[in-house]
């Protein structure tokens, strides 16, 4: 009887280790931070092209998402789809853009994860003056066939939803009168 009774002890164990290794990989573990080119659209419908040259700050930064990324992440868009002339580093643009993640909304477990984003968007001039603000709201989802483990079908839903904010961000902007 003993060795059935250490058999089954065996497999009790087995399962336990088995449960708890799937548990870890579905929900929970440390995923690293997001990439700037990862929230970086491809195109942005703009309306029009400024000659002007602008500085990028952005906060609000969360998990995955961080402020340097973010930044990086809209400075990378701007210079790809030439919204202003020029990004500036510090102080002496025509403007200083600053984005603020305000909210990240998002389911904790599911096959498929629907990210809602909330961006604040301020434009000022060189003098401190408004010349726009607008707080968008945009969305990404990232379905269970995409990433076996669920923490990174988050991360590629929070990337897919900053990614559009900053498309429709940069795309308002570029209907301003600059």
């Amino acid at each position: 009887m003993k060795p059935l009774s250490t058999m089954n002890n065996l497999v009790s164990r087995g399962l336990v280790a088995l449960f708890a290794c799937t548990a870890a990989l579905m929900t929970g573990c440390a995923v690293a931070p997001s990439t700037p080119a990862s929230m970086t659209p491809d195109t942005i419908v703009t309306a029009k092209q400024s000659p002007k040259t602008t500085s990028v700050t952005a906060t609000g930064g969360k998990g995955v998402a961080t402020d340097a990324a973010m930044a990086d992440a809209v400075t990378a868009a701007i210079e790809k789809n030439k919204t202003f002339s020029k990004v500036i580093q510090g102080a002496g643009a025509d403007y200083q853009l600053t984005v603020t993640l305000m909210s990240l909304d998002m389911p904790s477990f599911g096959a498929s994860f629907t990210c809602k984003t909330e961006m604040a968007w301020a434009l000022k001039r060189a003098d401190g003056s408004a010349a726009w603000q607008e707080v968008i709201k945009s969305q990404g989802t990232a379905g269970a066939g995409e990433a076996f483990v669920g923490t990174e079908r988050a991360k590629m839903a929070i990337e897919r939803s900053i990614r559009e904010n900053i498309s429709q961000g940069l795309s308002a902007v570029s209907k301003q009168n600059l």
